[in-house]
């Protein structure tokens, strides 16, 4: 009797823990984001595609808990331990600009995580805690003021932002691009206010320059800085190979996007986002989607699965085919070059095919860039990038 009243209880048991409710863990996500701004907008967006996408992909519930890239390092530092507190993260994703992944990059050393990052950049980076997905200046640089060069004229109007991509990508320009006699630098800007812009019109009206090659992509889709803008009647190259032109401004572009009707995946990604697609909405699309196959695989993720699953992997995007370099420098890309004139996109350049990347390009060791960088990171106070840049 005893016996039978014994084995009863452990059936139970046993079944108890079977059928007992499971919660499931699932993959949790930090999401580098800008929460004001001109940056804002754009990053709201780019948190939107990597949310619907990682929901989509992953066979698990979803965690994402977003980090405003504008905070000072420590408090920074402060959000991450909060969030690593209450349990393991599988990586980083989001970073709109290059500014926001320096401003987290110590943070993810310390903290031992891994970003996807989608964006662009100026290059010069040197972690095993960055997956460079977006362009760098070898990739989209190079080949514009080279085309520039041969095609629009060599007196060049420069025109950035208080950044320190801007500051590397005019040095790289007008240290290693434009050193023949038939091509100069006749005027460089930093636009970090509203304020400046008077005095930047004015200058493109005295120069009289053959184009102006502008990296101010905080300002892209400011209505009064592309109102003036195009009262000068002045041809403008943008650099801003994430950001496809506003609607309304005439302007050639360099991109690794370009609407190809012809590209499945561009109909496929307009359908599933609802929404018009540029170069970082493609890349953040595309982090999501591995970074949800590599969790559906083991459903553990720490970065050695991470980097040994991404590392080496060709994919086909509505930007065409890319590789993610195994020497880990960044990912290869197809770059085209275009014009947009009353609203419709012509394609006037193609790269043979994709380009390497190359983090430190040029005649200047690594130690010489870093040193470099580290100057304007002095001299800016410990800022990437000026506070009032986008701001009105």
């Amino acid at each position: 009797m005893k016996r039978t009243v014994v084995m009863t209880i452990l059936i139970l048991l046993v079944a108890s823990v079977w059928f007992w409710p499971r919660h499931e863990v699932g993959l949790r996500v930090i999401v580098m984001a800008a929460h004001s701004g001109s940056m804002g907008g754009r990053d709201a967006a780019m948190v939107e595609t990597l949310r619907r996408t990682l929901n989509r992909v992953t066979e698990s519930n979803v965690v994402v808990e977003v980090v405003d890239s504008l905070l000072s390092r420590d408090d920074m530092q402060m959000r991450f331990d909060e969030i690593l507190a209450k349990g393991p993260v599988a990586a980083v994703l989001g970073c709109g600009d290059s500014a926001c992944v320096r401003q987290v990059l110590p943070v993810l050393e310390q903290s031992d995580l891994v970003l996807l990052y989608p964006g662009s950049s100026e290059g010069l980076f040197k972690s095993r805690h960055v997956i460079h997905l977006g362009v760098v200046a070898n990739q989209y640089l190079f080949p514009a003021v080279s085309w520039v060069r041969q095609n629009l004229g060599g007196r060049i109007q420069f025109l950035g932002t208080e950044s320190a991509r801007s500051a590397m990508l005019l040095r790289l320009i007008s240290r290693q691009l434009l050193v023949t006699r038939d091509a100069q630098i006749v005027a460089s800007d930093f636009m970090s206010n509203i304020e400046q812009l008077p005095s930047i019109i004015d200058k493109i009206n005295f120069f009289k320059a053959d184009v102006l090659v502008m990296d101010a992509c905080e300002w892209m889709f400011d209505r009064q800085f592309n109102r003036e803008l195009s009262k000068t009647g002045v041809k403008i190259f943008s650099l801003c190979v994430d950001q496809s032109p506003p609607s309304g401004v005439d302007m050639y572009f360099i991109s690794h996007y370009f609407e190809n009707p012809h590209n499945h995946e561009i109909h496929r990604l307009k359908a599933d986002l609802r929404d018009d697609l540029d170069g970082l909405t493609i890349l953040s699309e595309l982090s999501a989607t591995w970074l949800g196959e590599a969790f559906n695989r083991g459903r553990t993720l720490d970065n050695r699965s991470l980097l040994e699953f991404v590392l080496g992997r060709n994919a086909l995007t509505a930007g065409g085919a890319i590789t993610v370099d195994h020497a880990f420098q960044g990912t290869w890309h197809t770059l085209y070059i275009a014009q947009v004139r009353n609203n419709e996109q012509q394609l006037l350049w193609i790269s043979n095919t994709a380009i390497r990347p190359v983090m430190f390009p040029g005649l200047e060791a690594p130690s010489d860039w870093l040193h470099n960088l580290t100057i304007y990171w002095r001299n800016a106070g410990g800022l990437w990038r000026a506070t009032s840049v986008g701001k009105h």
